[in-house]
């Protein structure tokens, strides 16, 4: 029932949506989480996690579809006392920090321009995402640029040289 809501409420088009800057789309979940749970070590050897909500904290593992599963309680405990599924609801709806938009960068605001803007439909283009580069910004992302082939030239030529 859940997935045919996720899916009815899904977006119907491809189309990209503008999130200002100061939305409150983006949290930073981790520092709650480590908080609440425990980490799940070797998850790397697992391919299928299943949970339930009547086992609040419990992850079944699967290393494939016939394996056998294996149940691990991520939930932590202090003084003996298991985290209740109140205070995940608490702490989840009171404590998660808005994340900071990430420092613009100038490659990536060139490129956006440059190389993506010409194919975005009209009435979008004028969206602050596609935005012409300030003469600064793109001075900032030819260096940027020119200094990462020079570097890349430089690590061939040292590849070479010690393959000789």
């Amino acid at each position: 029932m859940q997935l045919v809501e996720a899916v009815s409420s899904a977006s119907k088009s491809s189309i990209t949506v503008h999130l200002p800057r100061g939305s409150s789309a983006f949290k930073s979940y981790k520092p709650i989480l480590t908080e609440l749970y425990k980490r799940l070590d070797g998850i790397q050897k697992f391919q299928i996690f299943t949970m339930d909500a009547s086992q609040a904290g419990v992850v079944v593992c699967k290393k494939g579809p016939e394996s056998e599963p294996v149940e691990i309680s991520l939930s932590r405990q202090i003084d003996g006392i298991f985290t209740t599924k109140e205070k995940v609801q608490r702490m989840m709806t009171d404590h998660i920090e808005t994340l900071s938009p990430p420092v613009r960068n100038t490659e990536k605001i060139a490129q956006m321009y440059h190389n993506i803007r010409p194919y975005v439909p009209a009435e979008f283009q004028s969206d602050p995402l596609y935005a012409k580069p300030s003469e600064q910004e793109g001075e900032d992302a030819k260096s940027r640029k020119q200094a990462r082939r020079e570097h890349r030239a430089a690590m061939a030529v040292a590849a070479k040289a010690s393959q000789d």
